[in-house]
């Protein structure tokens, strides 16, 4: 029983947590648990459990009386979480730490597939390369905290293309780093978030401007 009831607590889970980090909902949009368990197929219960485990892990708000709705993030609370996520990476890249295990850079699919436009491509490799680095180096909580807050920016990592240059050649200078090297890695950190840093107006706007991907 508790097995049955886990699968479509656990299926609407990702999936509403894959669609928030990709940026399918503007920022701000109430979800209906009613129209969701209609889309997944599922009766409103787990929907609901989902939707407040998403307000536990800061990807949605519970406005007594109204519903879930799609956090509304500022620009300084864009800052906050590029500044929590640079000092995350910071943490498991520090000397005193065991050094990194040498890894190939991530596969790359073949242009132009379904990954979407050269851009978010980079997102995802940039994503896929730091918790790499995470998942070699942190410990189990740290590797926890870092998976939310990578969560909590999804959104706005999905639409850096639209304000940044440059991304597939910022990704392939990150790969092309040597792990070895923990001093050379923080400086291209330090310079990957200030780019983000100066921009998080530009982007907290964005997020509240109607997306392609699915609606609740």
């Amino acid at each position: 029983m508790a097995i049955e009831r886990a699968e479509p607590f656990q299926k609407t889970l990702t999936t509403l947590r894959e669609r928030l980090r990709a940026a399918a909902f503007p920022a701000g949009t109430r979800l209906a648990a009613t129209l969701i368990a209609q889309d997944l197929r599922l009766s409103p219960t787990p929907v609901r459990e989902a939707l407040s485990r998403l307000v536990g892990e800061g990807l949605l708000e519970d406005r007594r009386g109204q519903g879930f709705f799609v956090r509304m993030p500022t620009g300084s609370d864009l800052a906050d979480l590029y500044r929590l996520h640079l000092a995350q990476l910071l943490i498991v890249l520090d000397p005193a730490r065991p050094l990194l295990h040498a890894r190939a850079p991530p596969e790359r699919g073949p242009e132009g597939s379904s990954d979407g436009a050269h851009g978010a491509t980079a997102v995802l490799r940039t994503e896929r390369l730091f918790l790499g680095w995470m998942a070699d180096g942190g410990s189990r909580a740290l590797i926890q905290a870092y998976r939310k807050t990578q969560d909590q920016l999804g959104p706005a990592r999905r639409l850096e293309a639209r304000v940044l240059p440059s991304l597939e050649d910022e990704a392939s200078a990150l790969e092309a780093l040597d792990v070895s090297d923990p001093a050379a890695l923080r400086r291209q950190l330090r310079h990957f978030h200030s780019l983000r840093l100066r921009v998080v107006d530009r982007l907290a706007a964005l997020l509240e401007q109607p997306g392609d991907g699915p609606q609740p």
